[in-house]
């Protein structure tokens, strides 16, 4: 039997893989806190998971192949010109809905760690 002094803590392990793989894909940007002790390791998988999703948010083209003969090319090129068309204006309004989801992950990572300090015994009360 492992006693106390031996056993692994899963979470912290966890908590520093989440903060390494923050690190890489926001490229130094500040992002949302992943680990604390008062608030469940769910609340700051959540937040980890969000932000994760939010640094990806974007659609890419897909232009399928057209069987068509002779004019198939022509068919191709012209999907592939209102493909674009469409994803520039979708593209801006996921761009303006990622800075709303960054405004509200920060804020309630914010709150997180609010939450935490107020846990902590030498914390000051306001």
């Amino acid at each position: 039997m492992e006693n106390e002094a031996d056993a692994i803590d899963i979470e912290a392990i966890m908590q520093e893989i989440r903060r390494q793989i923050m690190d890489r894909k926001l490229g130094g940007r500040p992002g949302v806190a992943i680990q604390g002790r008062r608030l469940p390791p769910a609340f700051y998988e959540q937040l980890y998971q969000a932000s994760l999703a939010q640094s990806e948010l974007g659609v890419k083209l897909h232009v399928t192949r057209s069987a068509v003969p002779i004019a198939g090319p022509l068919l191709q090129w012209l999907r592939r010109k209102l493909h674009e068309l469409v994803l520039f204006y979708v593209n801006q309004v996921a761009q303006q809905q990622a800075q709303v989801n960054e405004h509200l992950l920060v804020a309630i990572s914010l709150l997180g760690q609010e939450l935490e300090q107020e846990a902590e015994p030498n914390h000051p009360a306001p």
